[in-house]
């Protein structure tokens, strides 16, 4: 397992420490989470544009709120409702760094409800619509980034970030990559059974032996890489990729970065000038272009937008951070460096492995503008998409290892 590790252990020791319901917990030092707490918002060391390909940059807009102190209650009404009129200019998202087989799927069905419970639906009748439509000033899209990469410098150059509600789930790096074992690689072989897998608080030596025998030759195949040629910026295609979550952060753009990679191909850096958002205006929402929830099972999303890149969705989905950046190659210290602080720029960072601890549902209810105790509260949801169903504390953090 240690190529697993390589990185992504140090980066996930920070990440722990920098949970956001974490940092809540410390501001209010043990007051109630539903007072109007109000938190210093990171600053940055650099808030000066970076160097891009080529051509004119575009000057930065004014952000949804005001100043760099915004209380964690309520954010959704503070981020979205006036007197933030300002947001319309270039559309309301919540945005979704969605990192594969960390409770994506079961955080998009809760989504779904809050979308609901503000009166803003994103379901199919509001996807025919937005087709024949364009945006609305009071509207508030979804957009959901699960297979590319982002650019860490987003925060500060895509005008886009400032008026989203920003939100991502990190989980043990070892777990998640086991759970796309057995997802989606040779692991769907194994007839796992839904009850109890460990043995006196370890695998059972079936289980054991089946990964012995498999995981190495899945990582060994380096990610199968060979089948990415031209899609520079995809982080998933179904099999191994070393330091997942690192890299889901870690991307960038700048010629800068790039030749630091020894990313020269012409084209590509072409393709990416053109759509870098100091270079191309993403002022108007295009709303058939974000995500939308499919009513049947809300689990699923109708994502055309990343699927089917057409003229209207040229670039896939619309919204913060979907401008083509690169994350390939050999992960070094400056790359952790980059990952915390694209990480410190979320409103929202949530540890997979406490999804249903009450504490931090309800924390996350307070920002959602959502009752503590709503039906649809994260700590009542049931994991969805997932093939083993945990039995206990020690299962639900340490299943695989």
């Amino acid at each position: 397992m240690r190529k697993i590790t390589s990185n992504i252990a140090a980066f996930f020791a920070m990440l722990i420490g920098y949970n956001s319901f974490n940092l809540y917990l410390n501001s209010t030092q043990s007051r109630p989470a539903t007072k109007l707490m109000s938190v210093e918002r990171n600053k940055g060391k650099d808030r000066t544009p970076h160097k891009v390909l080529a051509g004119k940059s575009r000057s930065k807009p004014e952000s949804c709120y005001s100043s760099d102190t915004e209380p964690y209650f309520n954010r959704w009404k503070l981020r979205f409702s006036p007197p933030h009129s300002n947001c319309t200019s270039t559309g309301k998202y919540l945005f979704f760094k969605h990192i594969r087989k960390a409770g994506g799927t079961t955080l998009r069905s809760y989504f779904n409800d809050v979308f609901l419970y503000h009166g803003k639906p994103r379901g199919m009748k509001e996807y025919g619509r937005s087709r024949r439509r364009p945006s609305e000033p009071d509207a508030v899209y979804f957009v959901e980034q699960e297979f590319s990469t982002m650019d860490y410098k987003c925060p500060i150059i895509d005008p886009r970030w400032n008026n989203s509600l920003r939100i991502i789930t990190l989980r043990h790096p070892i777990e998640r990559h086991i759970s796309e074992f057995f997802f989606s690689g040779p692991g769907h072989q194994f007839p796992i059974k839904r009850d109890q897998l460990y043995v006196n608080q370890t695998y059972t030596k079936e289980l054991s032996e089946f990964l012995e025998e498999n995981v190495p030759a899945w990582m060994e195949r380096d990610g199968g890489k060979e089948g990415m040629v031209g899609k520079f910026n995809m982080l998933f295609g179904r099999f191994y990729v070393d330091n997942f979550q690192l890299r889901a952060l870690a991307g960038c753009s700048s010629r800068e970065c790039l030749e630091e990679k020894n990313f020269t191909d012409e084209n590509i850096l072409k393709y990416i000038q053109n759509f870098h958002p100091s270079v191309k205006s993403y002022a108007t929402p295009v709303p058939k272009c974000t995500n939308f929830i499919q009513v049947q099972r809300t689990t699923n999303l109708l994502e055309m937008c990343s699927k089917m890149q057409k003229d209207d969705c040229s670039n896939g989905c619309d919204g913060p951070c979907f401008y083509p950046s690169v994350a390939w190659g050999e992960m070094k210290t400056k790359d952790i460096e980059r990952a915390f602080e694209a990480l410190k720029a979320y409103d929202v960072v949530l540890l997979m492995e406490t999804f249903d601890e009450e504490d931090q549902s309800a924390w996350l209810s307070d920002v959602m503008g959502v009752p503590r105790d709503a039906n649809f509260a994260l700590h009542k949801k049931h994991a969805s998409n997932s093939v083993v169903q945990k039995s206990n504390k020690r299962e639900k953090t340490h299943f695989y290892r």
